[in-house]
């Protein structure tokens, strides 16, 4: 991919600006760089067609801007991958504004639930948030407590979608106010040294599944098969009952590297029954789902965030 890359730029480089050859190998080059975006992707035998092909045209057309712009300066030999998914990120990002994520938000919630059609929306809206750019991040939290924090707030969305009434407010306060409280929790979780171990347990358990699940290749679960085939295990109903359960592993190990934000949050809520105190920790995540559905208004930045953040966007 990357070696592709370079010589698609190489070939922009070569003609003249302005011309009708140049144009034809930016668009080429921009496709290309399209082919590893995460989001805006046809689901399996669908083409693109809504809300996702009208920002897929767009990041087509705001990267061709960018790259029109500034791909002389660069040396095709030392372009990393890092950079030219730079350029498909930024691209996206300048795209997906406020607008477009409640398109996405309302899209999600117009699909039946349990169809492979509401779980693409909501795999889409996920993405799209994460991407975007558009989530609360203030200053005096730790990467760790953010990151937490993140991930409970779109698991939350993941799985409660239908809770945002659109009449009561726009759908980024409704998620940035989520986002909001869910700091707060976390820190104080973090504060407080019984819920911090019930937590640390909570995590262990999770990274203990992850690990088990990553470990789950279609080998084990078919000489399994063959072991039960040809009369190696002796109890058979545990030994199918095996089986089944490599099957489900199975599953989540190929649906971890196409759904990360899904699984981690099933694996979270697993790891969570496996405590006595399941039902109390899970409570933090419950009890704010009332209130959030009340409009709510702008959360009230800091001074020295909002001199920061004029500082980030006007140097």
């Amino acid at each position: 991919m990357k070696e592709q890359i370079r010589q698609l730029v190489c070939q922009v480089q070569s003609y003249p600006r302005d011309t009708q050859e140049r144009q034809q190998a930016l668009g080429t080059l921009v496709k290309q760089i399209l082919r590893s975006r995460k989001i805006c992707r046809p689901s399996k035998g669908q083409p693109l067609s809504g809300i996702y092909r009208d920002i897929l045209e767009a990041v087509q057309k705001q990267l061709t801007q960018d790259l029109e712009q500034t791909i002389d300066r660069y040396s095709p030999q030392f372009i990393s991958d890092r950079e030219w998914t730079s350029w498909r990120d930024m691209a996206f990002k300048k795209v997906i504004d406020n607008y477009r994520l409640e398109q996405l938000a309302l899209e999600a919630q117009g699909q039946k639930t349990h169809t492979k059609e509401r779980l693409y929306a909501l795999t889409e809206l996920i993405n799209a948030l994460q991407i975007s750019g558009k989530l609360y991040h203030p200053p005096g939290f730790s990467i760790d407590v953010y990151q937490d924090a993140v991930i409970r707030t779109l698991g939350f969305v993941f799985q409660n979608i239908n809770v945002y009434n659109p009449d009561k407010g726009k759908f980024m306060k409704w998620v940035n106010f989520r986002l909001y409280v869910m700091l707060q929790e976390v820190r104080k979780e973090l504060n407080e040294p019984f819920l911090q171990s019930q937590y640390n347990k909570v995590f262990r358990t999770q990274s203990d599944l992850k690990r088990l699940i990553k470990k789950t290749k279609i080998d084990t679960v078919l000489l399994w098969f063959q072991l039960i085939l040809k009369g190696r295990i002796t109890v058979i109903d545990q030994g199918w009952q095996v089986f089944y359960i490599l099957i489900v592993l199975l599953k989540l190990s190929q649906l971890l590297t196409k759904k990360p934000i899904y699984v981690n949050t099933l694996l979270f809520e697993m790891a969570q029954a496996s405590l006595p105190l399941s039902s109390t920790l899970s409570g933090l995540n419950k009890k704010l789902i009332t209130i959030e559905n009340i409009p709510q208004s702008e959360i009230d930045i800091p001074l020295s965030e909002k001199v920061i953040q004029y500082i980030d966007e006007d140097p």
